[in-house]
């Protein structure tokens, strides 16, 4: 029952990044349906005659106020120092890339990477002399340093934006992680060997609906939001804590993006697509944030071409809004909401390439969270509700589906910095899933109503051995009225760090619902892996950093699709894979990053029942990232490689009373040609001494015009293969951004 198909850790430092709006923006890229219009690059720092404040707090790891601590920007060696409570102003004139350092006499000083000018408070958590953890970063088991920024671990706004090829999706963006595979060109995290549909997406820790759909010929489209609702976005890679369940393959963690320091907004166009962002500080405490984007691929289509026929063209458009109150110094309570649609139609979508699908979509997610770091316990609580309803359009069929899901998670921690941590957690949700068929004479085929339940428990222990060895240990279980059955997932991860050097191990066990349309009986039975991970990093943050990480999956009871859409349960299968991120700076401003991945993956094939390579089982991806600053000039670049997906060929026919039928091969034993894809993108920001500023950006996708082959389709008698090939040409888009002041 993960309705969370990917598309998913709050750090005071990103939420600064939303006031470079480069985006917000402006309609669907040609990478996948759903996703926004292409990303303008940050520029390099410049001054400006125009002043703004930074505003922010200096806090202790336990909460606590520092007083009297130095608060500068190095570019500008401009500096203030904290006041009673913490707080510091800083008017600065700088815009673009800087570096705001916290000193206090006796501690190590901490550093944030920002982007000016700044919209939102600015969090420093400065230790107390020099602590054991301070020292401490070699990442979790299945966790990869996402982020450009040399502070930050989890991936920012604009660091979706600033991903070649991403369209400021966030799931295109966290595909350039390690052990995600290149599995289409749409927008489903396939993580380590598991399906789009075993990765969950939480948005403020609640469930967001959007179950892997048939969105794109050549892609699936997942859970995604727009980058600038964001102020972080997280994937776990498996191997993750035991607050997080109903998950096999990984988890995305987005936090939304909290109450602005100061009143800003922007305005975008671009060929695309249309956005406005209004970032809006009513009172010191209280903070609203307001978005609405549309988007129509027609206009680029219609320009540059189409491999597939869309009818109509991708389209869609959301609405969001999001308001905060400091219910103290070190509390919120925060509600956000998002309404979304999208619909388009296309050809070629059945195996013969000879039918019609159209499909339409609506979404809707609201989620009220409180968390409060007062004391050393720190409580925290999400409440929301999510719904998704989709209706697709087939020859002769009309499909439909409804989900709602209404989720409560409810946790508490121990504050960091002590010898010991604790976590503790309860969690409840309510699952209705509705699936309806007619024919267009309007006769119903089928009508099924699956109202579930699941609750579950965790609790987790962090005990640091030794100054430089850490050891985690947690216990889940979960019960749902679906399976009528308790579940219990161990897990265990022990990290070392000597210097530059770091390891890290972990096993553990994971179950997952199936959704309700794959099982037909009246008990499901859950799903299973059980997975253990070894890691090796080398390197410091914001210099050359080497991690490699090994990994062993096996999973039991799947339940799966065949190819004519009926459902076999009991699968098995397994993985074994290494992930491996090379990065790097030369020079001052630039940086480059090098991701590949290796994996073996089987599974039961749900035609044949026998243990053959999975379809997911992408042999070799490798990402090249690189990004060069030049003035005010940013320009991005991103090549891609993947080796081609398997997939199970048609070796003959055979002629019947009802008509011709195939004759199929080896499961999955023969693959489509290897993936190949570069996007560029440039940048340049105008900054005024007085008034609004401006970022003019444009952005080539696809540069080499590769024409990959993601599936095949046959005639009608099954003699002619034909390939469909990636659904865009290569592309040329520009836009604009207006950043209000």
């Amino acid at each position: 029952m993960n309705h969370g198909a990917a598309a998913g850790v709050g750090c005071g430092m990103n939420l600064t990044r939303h006031r470079l709006v480069l985006l917000v923006l402006a309609g669907l890229a040609p990478a996948a349906t759903g996703a926004q219009s292409p990303a303008p690059m940050l520029p390099a720092p410049t001054p400006s005659a125009a002043q703004r404040v930074v505003q922010g707090v200096v806090r202790r790891p336990t909460g606590q106020p520092v007083i009297g601590a130095t608060i500068e920007l190095f570019e500008s060696e401009e500096r203030t120092l904290t006041d009673s409570t913490g707080r510091f102003r800083l008017p600065t004139a700088w815009i673009g890339r800087g570096m705001l350092v916290a000193r206090a006499l006796g501690d190590p000083p901490v550093q944030v990477e920002l982007t000016f000018p700044v919209d939102s408070e600015v969090v420093l958590v400065l230790p107390k002399g020099v602590p054991r953890l301070a020292s401490f970063t070699v990442l979790p088991p299945g966790e990869f340093r996402l982020s450009n920024a040399s502070s930050s671990e989890a991936l920012s706004p604009l660091d979706v934006v600033q991903t070649p090829g991403a369209a400021a999706n966030v799931a295109r963006a966290l595909q350039i992680a390690p052990g995600v595979s290149n599995v289409d060109e749409g927008t489903g995290l396939f993580v380590r060997g598991g399906d789009v549909t075993e990765t969950r997406v939480l948005v403020d820790d609640v469930v967001m609906l959007s179950p892997a759909r048939f969105g794109n010929p050549t892609g699936h489209v997942g859970a995604s939001l727009n980058p600038f609702l964001l102020a972080n976005a997280t994937l776990s890679a498996g191997a993750f804590g035991a607050a997080y369940g109903n998950a096999l393959s990984g988890v995305v963690r987005m936090e939304t993006a909290g109450r602005p320091s100061r009143s800003t907004g922007s305005l975008s166009a671009s060929i695309g697509g249309a956005s406005a962002n209004a970032a809006i500080a009513v009172t010191p405490k209280l903070g609203v944030r307001v978005l609405a984007n549309i988007s129509d691929l027609g206009p680029l289509t219609a320009a540059f071409g189409q491999a597939q026929p869309y009818d109509p063209p991708p389209r869609g458009g959301d609405a969001a809004v999001t308001l905060e109150y400091a219910t103290s110094t070190h509390s919120r309570l925060k509600l956000f909401s998002v309404q979304q649609q999208q619909e388009f139609g296309v050809g070629a979508a059945d195996i013969t390439g000879a039918s019609r699908y159209a499909a339409s979509s609506t979404e809707g997610l609201t989620v009220l969270s409180w968390r409060d770091t007062t004391y050393a316990w720190r409580p925290s609580v999400s409440a929301g509700r999510s719904r998704f309803s989709r209706d697709e359009q087939l020859p002769g069929i009309d499909l439909g589906t409804t989900l709602a899901s209404d989720h409560l998670v409810a946790s508490v921690r121990r504050a960091p910095g002590r010898r010991l941590g604790v976590m503790l957690g309860v969690e409840h949700e309510r699952f209705t899933a509705t699936y309806r068929g007619t024919v267009t004479t309007g006769s119903t085929l089928f009508s099924t109503n699956t109202p579930t339940t699941r609750s579950g428990v965790h609790g987790e222990l962090t005990w640091r051995v030794r100054p430089w060895a850490q050891l985690t240990t947690g216990l889940r279980a979960d019960r749902s009225n679906y399976t009528q059955r308790t579940t219990l997932d161990p897990r265990v991860a022990l990290a070392t760090q000597r210097g530059p050097w770091g390891i890290v191990a972990s096993v553990g066990a994971y179950h997952q619902i199936p959704e309700p349309i794959l099982v037909r009986d009246t008990i499901a039975e859950p799903m299973r892996v059980v997975q253990s991970t070894i890691a090796l990093e080398r390197g410091q943050m914001g210099g050359t950093r080497l991690r490699i990480e090994a990994y062993a999956r096996r999973w039991q009871s799947l339940a799966q699709f065949t190819p004519s859409f009926g459902v076999v349960t009991g699968g098995e299968g397994d993985a074994v894979g290494v992930d491996s991120e090379l990065r790097w700076q030369f020079g001052k401003r630039s940086r480059s990053r090098l991701v590949w991945s290796v994996l073996d993956a089987r599974r039961t094939d749900p035609r044949s029942g026998v243990l053959a390579t999975a379809p997911t089982s992408i042999t070799h991806s490798v990402i090249w990232l690189t990004e060069r600053e030049l003035g005010r000039l940013s320009i991005n670049s991103a090549l891609r490689y993947a080796t081609g997906r398997p997939f199970t060929n048609i070796v003959g026919r055979t002629s019947t009373a009802n008509g011709v039928l195939p004759e199929y091969g080896a499961p999955n034993g023969e693959r489509l040609p290897g993936y190949w894809r570069s996007d560029v993108s440039v940048s340049w920001l105008l900054a005024r001494r007085t008034g609004p500023t401006a970022v003019f950006w444009a952005s080539l996708s696809n540069v080499f015009d590769r024409r990959n082959i993601m599936r095949y389709t046959w005639n009608a008698d099954y003699t002619v293969r034909t390939p469909v090939r990636s659904p865009f040409n290569r592309s040329i888009y520009a836009g604009a951004t207006l950043l209000l002041p």
